[in-house]
């Protein structure tokens, strides 16, 4: 039986994933800060294959705790790990607490970091290893009003590549899913203080299937769509004075 790992897995994008590999028969691991949630989850039919609990990936400790529960069920088998958890905050720079910085460096940062390099035993055993770090298409270009999100999914891209070329000997491909904003609690938010030029038309069950299609694909880097796809190509093309006028763009109500 395939088994899959998902971090932030009670709502949204990781919840969405999850239900959608359980679907086809995978043994699911459901991990997140809101232990009730997972519980829940644990217990409905839905998830006949499965195990999960409580982690904080800003705590190392309990991110080992979370491979180790995760190896217990799976017999040490991982054969995709989906990098999920994250946090966001939008507005202007200046205006965003210090705290709320700190946050968005110690989940998406530090986090996703840790998540990777504890879960790195188990896909090295797994032939054929998979892992799906989830990127943004803030990740293209540096966002107005996204700043350190933004600067925060370039560390997560550059990872990513580094990641896929480092462990190629070991049998395990490394890439990412570039999502724009989504009809998500966090994308209304966003949405809601920064609107966007693009549409806010993809919901959490449109990523999952973008993230199966990544980690059975080649390469290490999705743009989610045919908009976020064009830009992704005009963006490595273009002259910086463009980049940063469609960047402006795509930010500005």
């Amino acid at each position: 039986m395939k088994t899959v790992l998902v971090t932030g897995a009670a709502q949204g994008i990781g919840l969405a994933t999850a239900r959608r590999y359980a679907a086809q028969g995978w043994m699911v691991g459901l991990y997140d800060l809101n232990t009730a949630a997972i519980e829940e989850l644990l217990s409905s039919d839905e998830f006949p294959q499965a195990c999960g609990g409580h982690c904080d990936v800003t705590d190392l400790a309990s991110i080992e705790a979370m491979v180790a529960d995760f190896s217990s069920y799976s017999g040490g088998q991982l054969d995709l790990l989906v990098n999920n958890a994250g946090v966001l905050s939008a507005g202007a720079f200046t205006d965003i607490a210090a705290t709320a910085h700190d946050l968005i460096v110690d989940v998406n940062v530090r986090g996703a970091t840790h998540v990777l390099q504890c879960a790195f035993p188990l896909l090295a055993k797994t032939a054929d290893a998979t892992v799906v770090n989830l990127c943004s298409a803030s990740s293209i270009h540096g966002m107005p009003s996204l700043a350190v999100y933004s600067a925060s999914k370039f560390y997560v891209d550059g990872l990513t590549e580094a990641l896929d070329l480092e462990w190629r000997a070991h049998d395990i491909h490394v890439t990412c899913v570039k999502p724009p904003v989504i009809n998500t609690a966090m994308g209304r938010a966003v949405d809601s203080t920064i609107p966007q030029r693009a549409p806010v038309n993809y919901g959490p069950e449109d990523v999952a299937r973008w993230i199966q299609k990544a980690a059975e694909g080649r390469g290490t880097s999705f743009p989610m769509g045919m908009a976020m796809s064009v830009y992704y190509w005009l963006d490595k093309l273009l002259p910086n004075p463009l980049r940063h006028a469609m960047a402006r763009y795509l930010m500005r109500a």
